[in-house]
């Protein structure tokens, strides 16, 4: 890169890395890496040291992608990172304002063009319209999510490369893929270990620098967060009783029980029973995100199975709890639908003279590891025999793999419908947290920094203490046990290879996320606070930095 980058101006520098497009499973994620060495080089210390500047391979990435760390060394071994990812989604949501997606000056002024008309403060367009015409956002794919972070990070770290007696040293990490299936931090923290310990350092404080949303004034999205959301995919495999569509009582539809499954759960903050974590403070509602039958081809008979996958984000459940949950849910949903086919079927009844008799059997809820156990009864070798079918299949959406997995096992099982198999599907992310009792120190440091700039600036800035979307925390601080992880496993029909580990284990010190805020991330409005993200986010990141390495 010829043009010489000014580290201080975080705008420019957010600019130019959200230019440079690194969509997810794209060659422009595999090229960025290289982009951002070019840009980082330009600080003295790298030109110095060009060791201490490089880009990592991950480990059997498809994708064959990269990971980059930047060390800027001082006296002493404590080293702070600050960490984020390089990767966007994608941007055909953007409609005919998709080729300015990448140029954020270029996209408000596009975007204004088309919301001239928009006039109603109804319109969900209007407080889009209002935020780029202020000039206190600007929009564009990843300028929020997270290039600004990032940027944000680069300018802590040239400051601290400034020429002069550093105490303790600063690791820059940047990761592919969180977007995707977290292959860059999963590397990372596998790598992390004998990184510190090759360069003689310990880890004093991990900053991670993703963004948050506020849809109002910005009081929840000025925040460090001490925690993140952690993450299940649980799911249902619903099997009914074929019948033909002619005489539907003589069988039960798998699409009536799992609609009752999906009203029970769609969005509702009580179907799940979790206190809240502190006041105001609760996890995002369950969303399906898978809803299919298995058929592959058009016939008359009702469906025979239906699979559901539920996104289900936490402050405190265990797995073992949301398995007893799910399996209370899935219980009641058959026991409804089932009730509600026999009201009808007398409704009919009366009108026709006609008597019909619906299968007697009661509704079975079986987990997959009691699942799994019955096929190998029968073909011992069979479940992972199928496994290794179900991943040649579709080698890139291991839910696609569990439903091939349910199906091609429920032969060997002799279960018949009505019964519900309930498990987990990959991905996993555990919840993080900091423990305030061992790592005390940081957090009176933590709260008495942001007191005082809150204090001297007149801009609050909290403490939360769960980051509300998944994140690459979950990698550096899980709150999770083995004994969950080995439960997981055994509920899982395609294993997470996070699960294969046995145990995430702790980096060893703690881990925030302090980041950038803004509206709409993955939409097309996405956009960042400019004030926040480009002059208060780094002065509040040095802060700490010179709080926490003295």
């Amino acid at each position: 890169m010829s043009k010489t980058i000014d580290f201080n101006d975080v705008r420019s520098l957010s600019i130019a890395l959200t230019r440079n497009a690194s969509i997810t499973d794209t060659s422009g994620e595999k090229a960025f890496p290289a982009f951002l060495l070019d840009i980082i080089s330009q600080i003295p210390y790298f030109r110095d040291h060009p060791e201490d500047l490089r880009l990592h391979e991950i480990p059997g990435d498809p994708k064959e992608r990269s990971n980059l760390t930047a060390l800027v060394r001082g006296k002493g071994k404590d080293c702070l990172i600050l960490t984020g990812h390089y990767d966007v989604v994608q941007t055909s949501m953007y409609g005919s304002l998709e080729p300015w997606a990448f140029d954020p000056e270029t996209l408000s002024e596009k975007m204004l063009e088309q919301l001239a008309e928009v006039s109603s403060k109804d319109n969900p367009l209007y407080q889009l319209k209002e935020d780029i015409q202020s000039g206190e956002f600007i929009p564009g794919r990843g300028i929020l999510d997270m290039k600004s972070g990032l940027a944000a990070g680069i300018s802590v770290l040239a400051r601290f490369a400034s020429p002069y007696e550093r105490t303790g040293n600063i690791l820059f990490l940047a990761v592919a893929d969180e977007e995707g299936k977290s292959h860059g931090m999963k590397a990372a923290r596998a790598m992390l270990p004998e990184f510190l310990k090759q360069h003689g350092l310990k880890p004093a404080a991990i900053f991670n620098l993703d963004s948050a949303v506020d849809k109002e004034n910005g009081e929840a999205g000025r925040a460090v967060f001490t925690g993140s959301v952690g993450k299940t995919l649980p799911f249902v495999y619903f099997l009914g009783q074929c019948t033909h569509a002619g005489a539907p009582f003589d069988g039960i539809n798998a699409v009536l029980t799992a609609s009752e499954f999906a009203r029970e759960i769609e969005c509702n903050p009580d179907a799940m029973q979790e206190r809240q974590a502190a006041p105001g403070e609760e996890a995002p509602p369950p969303t399906i995100l898978y809803f299919r039958e298995s058929r592959t081809h058009y016939d008359v008979t009702t469906p025979s199975s239906v699979f559901c996958a539920v996104n289900l984000l936490s402050h405190q459940r265990n797995p073992e709890d949301i398995m007893e949950n799910i399996r209370r849910i899935t219980q009641s949903a058959m026991n409804k639908a089932i009730s509600l086919l026999r009201e009808r079927a007398s409704t009919l009844s009366r009108r026709i003279s006609e008597h019909f008799k619906l299968p007697a059997a009661q509704p079975a809820v079986i987990e997959f590891s009691e699942f799994s156990q019955r096929a190998e009864r029968t073909s011992p070798g069979i479940v992972q025999t199928i496994r290794n079918l179900a991943a040649k299949e579709h080698p890139e959406d291991q839910v696609l793999q569990t439903i091939f997995i349910l199906n091609h096992l429920l032969p060997y099982t002799a279960i018949e419908g009505p019964a519900a198999v309930i498990g987990f599907a990959p991905p996993y992310y555990a919840r993080a947290e900091l423990d305030g009792e061992r790592h005390q120190n940081f957090v009176s440091l933590l709260r008495e920094t942001l007191s005082a700039y809150s204090l001297e600036t007149g801009t609050a800035v909290r403490v939360r203490p769960y980051f509300p979307g998944i994140s690459d925390m979950s990698f550096l601080a899980p709150a999770d046990t083995r004994e969950q992880r080995i439960y997981l496993a055994s509920q899982s029909p395609v294993i997470d290879s996070t699960l294969e580990e046995g145990e995430g284990g702790n980096i060893g010190c703690p881990v925030i996320n302090i980041g950038p805020w803004g509206r709409d991330y993955h939409q097309m409005g996405e956009r960042v606070h400019a004030v926040y993200a480009f002059k208060q986010l780094p002065e509040i990141i040095w802060r700490l930095v010179q709080g926490i390495l003295g």
